[in-house]
């Protein structure tokens, strides 16, 4: 157990950014199952975390997703203050059946399109799972702004996907991280449900 302790610290000073960005992104996810608007500016500062360190190993798709992610946190943070109109805060809703079912298609389109790039033209591991979480992410996230609570299950499935690819990939820590995630992601669906059952 010291021995396991140790090797986090030493990790943890050995990668600072990284390491206050996991933690950052984990406390970011639990104020956002609070509905908090503290998780918008704790999201951008992980999101920051990331940009920087995915820069520094030239990992360009996950520079270029955190971008958007950035992006879209901003458009979250504000439609979030100012997108409730009367109501005292931003209200839960939900998607349509039919716009649920479109998302899902859209999102497997582009996992598969995103999938086909990476196996001809580059020597991605994983590439469909990894092209799956991408997609996935980015409507997840998009959902996430506009407060739906569809989000918690996009962010169930790709918290899923992601344990698997890290496991595979022997990265048992970040495995770990998105454990957390997927416990807060089930809490924050069950939180946003039973306010959504409130205000209707």
């Amino acid at each position: 157990m010291i021995a396991f302790l140790q090797s986090v610290v030493e990790y943890f000073y050995n990668n600072p950014i990284e390491s206050i960005g996991a933690i950052l992104t984990v406390v970011c996810v639990w104020l956002n199952t609070r509905q908090s608007i503290w998780g918008w500016p704790v999201g951008i500062a992980s999101i920051t975390c990331y940009i920087w360190v995915f820069y520094d190993v030239y990992l360009l798709g996950d520079f270029l997703l955190n971008i958007y992610f950035l992006l879209l946190s901003l458009y979250g943070w504000y439609h979030w203050l100012y997108g409730k109109g009367n109501e005292k805060k931003l209200p839960v809703t939900r998607l349509t059946q039919s716009e649920l079912v479109t998302y899902v298609i859209v999102g497997s389109i582009a996992a598969f399109i995103f999938g086909e790039i990476l196996v001809r033209y580059t020597s991605a591991s994983l590439p469909y799972w990894d092209a799956t979480t991408t997609s996935f992410s980015v409507l997840a996230q998009w959902l996430l702004a506009r407060k739906k609570i569809e989000n918690w299950l996009f962010w169930i499935f790709v918290n899923i996907l992601y344990i698997g690819i890290y496991f595979a990939k022997s990265l048992f820590a970040t495995a770990l991280v998105y454990a957390i995630l997927l416990v807060l992601a089930v809490k924050g669906y069950q939180q946003w449900k039973a306010e959504l059952y409130t205000h209707y």
